[in-house]
């Protein structure tokens, strides 16, 4: 009895509710409106919707048909007000989320938009134009944020869409990038290799890949990613320099000097190639050639810590302090944070007879020559 007392209270409404769903699918102003923005006669159809939707405010459908047919009449406001009725009416629906979620997204209100798209993507994780919608407007917000000076809010943008939308490779780059920037290393790592898994042919994760393995000094499989890269892009110029900073890394200079070279045959105007060269050339105490490399980067970067603290060496070796010293000063000034420069001034200035300018310097570096090459977080490698 319960059930059948449950039955006859259900049928009227899933009746009632077929047949609204009829008169919306077969309403001829409706249909005739639709046709109308067909046809490109977007004043017509809305002529028909206005008195329509007025006598059926209810009816989401006309008025996302109406909404859009605004737009087509460029008027935004009205469009908007539309669909935001239509939403009021149902606010669950996907096609009213999704109106108004694009509507936000094209006048750049980029979090509320990305509320319209969750609200279909919590029904719905499939939906194309909702998750693509989601994409944008993270995608813009995090842009946005970083334009304004705020590279925090950029990632705090990506982890939320992230969440939203786990299995999108391009936010999950977007992520590893920008977390990247703002060396948050475990989370690039975490999140670029999330990235490949979805998307394990993409060349740009795999490129994202070696420079985040190449700052964590995990050499081997920095070389392995920018091989895999180069063999898919084999003209980029900034890949080739990479792969050359893990050879010399891995103190197989040859191998560094090739992919240096190569970097330079792709993109003469260019410093960093030049750069490595020289401290190829001066680490193998080669000096006249490591000498013309350091000038040739300064002609084009005057302010070069890494080839200016190449000639302080040189100059150094060649027992002339006085000079050493003034472009070991300099490079200091350039980037205070690379310590190499502080050894050989240190040195210098106690050649002079500046002792406790000296030891000053000297308490700067870590006590030695740095034979390596300067470390990402010292010579900063291109950008992708």
């Amino acid at each position: 009895m319960h059930g059948l007392r449950l039955h006859r209270f259900l049928l009227p409404l899933v009746l009632a509710g077929l047949e609204a769903a009829a008169q919306a699918e077969i309403n001829p102003t409706v249909a005739r409106a639709e046709h109308l923005r067909s046809q490109h006669k977007p004043a017509e159809a809305a002529a028909l919707l206005r008195p329509y939707t007025e006598q059926h405010p209810g009816d989401t459908s006309a008025l996302i048909l109406l909404g859009n047919t605004l737009l087509d009449l460029h008027q935004t406001d009205e469009a908007g007000q539309t669909f935001a009725h239509a939403l009021a009416t149902s606010p669950n629906s996907l096609p009213a989320n999704l109106a108004v979620g694009e509507l936000l997204l094209s006048q750049h209100r980029d979090p509320e938009a990305m509320d319209r798209f969750e609200t279909i993507l919590a029904q719905d994780p499939h939906q194309v134009a909702a998750r693509k919608g989601e994409v944008c407007a993270a995608t813009e917000l995090a842009v946005t944020s970083r334009r304004d000076n705020h590279p925090d809010l950029a990632l705090a943008a990506l982890r939320h869409a992230c969440e939203k939308l786990p299995d999108a490779p391009d936010l999950q780059l977007d992520r590893g990038l920008q977390a990247f920037e703002l060396n948050q290393l475990p989370e690039a790592d975490e999140a670029l290799h999330a990235a490949q898994k979805l998307a394990p042919a993409n060349p740009t994760i795999v490129y994202a890949l070696a420079r985040l393995e190449s700052e964590q000094q995990h050499m081997p499989e920095a070389e392995r990613d920018y091989k895999v890269y180069l063999a898919a892009r084999p003209n980029d110029a900034t890949a080739h320099y990479g792969l050359g900073y893990v050879y010399a890394a891995l103190l197989r200079s040859e191998d560094a000097r090739r992919e240096f070279e190569a970097s330079i045959r792709l993109q003469p105007q260019q410093t960093e190639s030049y750069y490595q060269l020289g401290q190829l050339a001066l680490d193998a105490h080669h000096d006249g050639e490591a000498k013309p490399l350091f000038e040739r980067v300064l002609a084009r970067d005057p302010n070069h810590a890494g080839a200016l603290t190449g000639l302080g060496e040189l100059a150094f070796r060649d027992k002339d302090y006085a000079a050493a010293e003034q472009l070991l000063s300099r490079a200091e000034k350039a980037d205070p944070t690379y310590t190499r420069p502080h050894y050989y001034r240190g040195l210098s200035l106690a050649r002079l007879g500046r002792k406790d300018e000296a030891q000053q310097e000297l308490q700067q570096s870590d006590g030695r020559a740095h034979a390596g090459p300067p470390s990402p977080t010292d010579t900063p490698q291109p950008p992708p």
